[in-house]
């Protein structure tokens, strides 16, 4: 069996180069030290579960992107479900933005015509 760490770390490193960012991007959209980064794509550490997610939504990733099969499959179900439920949230929060920005719009439109 392969490395798990090193899986993990060109996931995120692939992650990262899709969406055109240097480490100091991905660092700043989730919120640790770009050396940090660079220890999680080198596989001398990993994220934790809560960074892993962070990093997934910031790559527009699902959780599960970042882990290989037979590490899905050793998983304790509960983490799988966990990420399963963080995932659907993460969809619901972004519906839910896109809707709170629409009644912005038109909240300044109707204040831009009151005045």
């Amino acid at each position: 069996m392969s490395d798990p760490k090193a899986g993990v770390a060109a996931r995120i490193r692939s992650a990262r180069v899709e969406k055109g960012w240097k480490q100091k991007h991905l660092a700043a959209a989730v919120r640790v030290e770009p050396m940090t980064v660079s220890r999680w794509e080198r596989g001398a550490t990993t994220p934790d579960f809560d960074a892993l997610a962070l990093i997934a939504e910031a790559t527009e990733k699902p959780v599960s992107y970042f882990l290989a099969e037979d590490e899905r499959d050793s998983m304790e179900p509960q983490l799988v479900e966990a990420a399963e439920r963080i995932e659907a949230a993460a969809e619901r929060i972004a519906v839910e933005s896109e809707r709170i920005a629409s009644a912005l719009d038109a909240l300044r439109t109707e204040l831009t015509r009151l005045r």
